[in-house]
């Protein structure tokens, strides 16, 4: 068990801010003259993933502290529908910046991240498994990890 938690903390460390610098650095491989895309298809499409990527994380983050303070399973709110509100919310609120942006190395980024994410989620139910036993594992079998019903 320690091993996991080194290697998940050695994940936080490095893969988070690598997720950032690599975002940033596709910045550069789009050739616009703005900040955003002139597409205003695109920037109100955008705009809508990071309003429900917002939206998504701040319930996700009041449950989940809820839940942390009564020592129990957050299975309620945003968890009730997905085992990862605020890592879906990330994808979410990337995916709306990347339309805003449109850089074609952004959606690269997204995709070469994705297993990364997964890998980091999956020592997190690990351990939450380790902890909760049972209660854990029912939720699991009954929650999809990251879009209701499918994933």
């Amino acid at each position: 068990m320690r091993g996991k938690k080194r290697t998940l903390a050695i994940s936080r460390v490095v893969l988070r801010p690598a997720f950032t610098v690599c975002l940033f650095l596709s910045q550069f491989t789009s050739n616009r003259d703005s900040f955003f895309t002139t597409n205003r298809y695109m920037v109100g499409g955008g705009v809508a993933f990071v309003a429900a990527a917002i939206w998504l994380w701040t319930a996700a983050s009041i449950r989940l502290r809820e839940a942390q303070q009564a020592d129990e399973v957050a299975m309620s709110g945003p968890f009730q529908a997905i085992r990862h509100p605020i890592y879906a919310s990330i994808y979410i609120l990337s995916i709306g910046l990347g339309l805003m942006f449109f850089a074609w190395a952004w959606f690269l980024v997204l995709v070469v991240f994705l297993p990364l994410w997964y890998w980091e989620c999956r020592i997190e139910e690990e351990e939450m498994e380790a902890r909760y036993g049972e209660a854990y594992a029912a939720y699991r079998e009954r929650t999809k990890m990251f879009i209701p019903g499918i994933v």
